[in-house]
């Protein structure tokens, strides 16, 4: 029996989408980006789906058995809210990971392209839906890792968040760390870097969860974060803006315009923020657990469906610190 190798054959999971290696060779290619594991292409396949191929490097000494293994783990972690692996590809001088392209775009540039000039808003209701998205698939991830003991997600940033067609939210590049080179993991692979992560170099589920709250913090604020700063591209150090603010009372400036202009959304943006200041706890125990947080974010958008008034957006509305004060006491910011 023929290796994968010696067939050039790529390993499918499912049987929905298939093709062979030479399609995807003769496929239009376009390069979306280079990272730490690699460059990633779009390939357009003919008579088929878009398909993104990361061609991985600096990984692990992995034998063709061991890789198969792990990525048949990361192949199964299946939910809504992640992007599942589709295919991958092993050979001596070359290792591919193939999924289906996502093809409206990532949360990073939701949340920050155009703002010199005419843009969509991007609502509150929108970017409740991405908070809830997200930590339901932090949830599951963080279940398989129990299960599993595979890292759990290892590397979640905007850009990682990614919509498709229907504006559904996944999460992308869960569980790769598990590949990499543990000296390239450490110094690259995680974007959002939690305070214990500086002396264990480990990716933990309360790792995770430091890099969710710092993800709410850019969806309440609208800024970019220095941790995910494209080169070029100036950020702020948005956990530490954001505790100061707090402190000083005053919070009503961190909110993102585009949202603070929207009277119904107030008390879920302050709760929301505060999920978030939990989440960036100094002291990894002090953090909750991703379940917990679902049902927080969860009542939160109950509670604003529920409030929602089309007319109650006023965006020439000026906010003061007053505006806030009397709902922010609830927010407590660890030492």
């Amino acid at each position: 029996m023929m290796t994968v190798e010696e067939r050039k054959e790529l390993m499918f999971f499912n049987d929905e989408t298939k093709f062979q290696m030479g399609e995807l060779l003769r496929a239009s290619a376009e390069a979306l980006g280079h990272g730490i594991m690699g460059n990633s292409y779009k390939a357009m396949l003919n008579n088929g789906p878009n398909i993104v191929v990361k061609r991985l490097r600096d990984l692990k000494p992995f034998t063709k058995e061991e890789f198969a293994n792990i990525v048949k783990i990361i192949a199964d972690l299946k939910h809504p809210n992640l992007l599942s692996l589709l295919a991958y590809y092993h050979s001596r001088d070359e290792k591919l990971m193939l999924y289906r392209y996502a093809q409206n775009g990532n949360l990073y540039s939701r949340l920050h392209d155009g703002r010199d000039g005419n843009r969509v808003p991007f609502n509150w209701n929108s970017r409740l839906l991405v908070a809830r998205g997200v930590a339901r698939a932090l949830e599951y991830l963080h279940l398989n890792n129990k299960i599993h003991n595979i890292v759990p997600h290892g590397n979640l940033k905007s850009s990682n968040v990614l919509f498709d067609e229907k504006d559904s939210v996944l999460v992308s590049d869960f569980s790769l760390a598990s590949l990499i080179a543990q000296p390239i993991a450490a110094q690259h692979m995680v974007v959002y870097k939690s305070p214990e992560y500086g002396y264990t170099r480990k990716v933990t589920m309360q790792s995770d969860v430091w890099s969710y709250g710092s993800l709410l913090i850019e969806i309440l604020t609208g800024k970019v974060s220095m941790c995910s700063a494209p080169q070029g591209t100036n950020g702020v150090d948005l956990c530490s803006w954001v505790n100061r603010a707090v402190r000083e009372e005053w919070t009503a400036e961190i909110f993102d315009k585009e949202i603070s202009c929207q009277k119904s959304a107030l008390p879920g943006m302050l709760r929301l923020l505060q999920i978030a200041m939990r989440c960036i706890e100094r002291f990894p125990e002090k953090r909750p657990e991703m379940k917990e947080v679902v049902r927080e974010v969860e009542k939160i958008q109950q509670v604003h469906l529920m409030s929602e008034d089309e007319d109650d957006v006023s965006c020439d509305r000026s906010l003061t610190d007053d505006s806030f004060s009397t709902s922010n006491s609830g927010i407590f910011i660890g030492d």
